[in-house]
């Protein structure tokens, strides 16, 4: 008899039944080929054996079973389309950033504007900022007035926040890879499909099943990648940089070389970001890009014009210069957006 039970990492297929003493046989239907592995070959009859799936597909047979074939995510910002810079289905992206540079805002305001189906991980930030943070984009209003207007009426934002009704949240602060994995089913059986996007905020939030934080981070990526192909969801890793003085400025983008735990081969894209607080301008870096041009050390970048008191990123435009104007003049906000 031949049953088939779930692992984390790939089917297989359970034999309970003597095999006679054969040792390797295979199973092929439909293209795909079940290698049999035996556990003891001595005592066949007693001991469960496992068929592993090897696919064994031609490149087209493989590309037509492909539903999203790296489409791109929408463009939100003019600046970053212009630089070759998308997030696309299917893939691991990744941004990466000193503390307060912006990186939790960005894939926030991201999210907000992409307006996909998406599954925010939120282990990095509280409930209370997310939620001040995202009315505070979606209203004009600073954080200070946000959190005001709340504290004397918690609906107050209430019509505001169907505007991102497209966002399931998860608040865990320190989850393991088989809690995501749980979310995402659970988003499944709700909604009857996988997220479009997932964000994860951030890596070093995320539980390791091994005391050694680099190999840790490591076998995290390996999974985030693997969530990736299956749910074939833009899986977006907020991750940190190093700060030592050795990789410049923090106005600047850091290297490549600078991302915590070099964890940098797995993502298609790799974005780092350099904030300068007295300007307004936030630089966004391709340092890794298998679409587009990038640069390793970080030195072409995107600029966009942010005023991060009222939660706003912007294209280099009208609205944009009004920001950094406002940011340079300390103001925190009240736009009509």
């Amino acid at each position: 008899m031949l049953t088939l039970q779930r692992t984390s990492a790939r089917d297989v297929l359970t034999v309970e039944s003597a095999l006679n003493g054969v040792l390797r046989t295979r199973l092929t239907a439909s293209g795909v080929v079940w290698r049999l592995e035996i556990v003891n070959a001595s005592d066949v009859s007693e001991e469960s054996k496992s068929i592993r799936r090897t696919t064994l597909l031609n490149l087209s047979r493989a590309w037509s079973g492909v539903l999203t074939k790296a489409t791109p995510l929408p463009d939100v910002w003019e600046g970053l389309k212009a630089e070759g810079i998308k997030f696309r289905r299917g893939q691991v992206c990744m941004v990466a950033a000193a503390p307060n540079a912006g990186k939790s805002m960005f894939a926030l305001i991201y999210a907000i504007k992409a307006k996909v189906p998406t599954l925010f991980f939120s282990a990095d930030t509280d409930t209370a900022t997310v939620m001040m943070r995202s009315v505070s984009h979606l209203s004009g209003h600073s954080q200070v007035t946000v959190e005001a207007n709340l504290s004397n009426d918690s609906k107050y934002y209430n019509a505001q926040l169907v505007k991102v009704s497209h966002i399931k949240w998860v608040f865990d602060s320190s989850p393991n890879i088989d809690d995501l994995e749980l979310e995402i089913r659970a988003y499944v059986e709700l909604y009857g499909q996988p997220p479009e996007l997932i964000v994860i905020d951030n890596l070093m939030n995320i539980t390791a099943e091994t005391d050694n934080e680099w190999a840790g981070l490591r076998a995290i990526m390996m999974e985030l990648h693997d969530m990736a192909r299956k749910t074939e969801a833009c899986v977006l890793v907020l991750h940190h940089v190093s700060e030592q003085s050795e990789y410049g400025s923090p106005s600047n983008p850091p290297h490549r070389r600078a991302i915590h735990g070099k964890v940098s081969q797995l993502p298609a894209l790799i974005l780092t970001l350099g904030y300068d607080p007295g300007q307004g301008i936030l630089k966004v870096a391709p340092v890794k890009n298998r679409f587009g041009k990038h640069t390793a050390d970080g030195s072409e970048y995107a600029q966009l014009l942010v005023n991060y008191a009222a939660v706003q990123i912007s294209d280099q435009n009208e609205f944009g210069w009004m920001l950094r104007k406002d940011t340079i003049a300390g103001y925190q906000g009240g736009y009509n957006v």
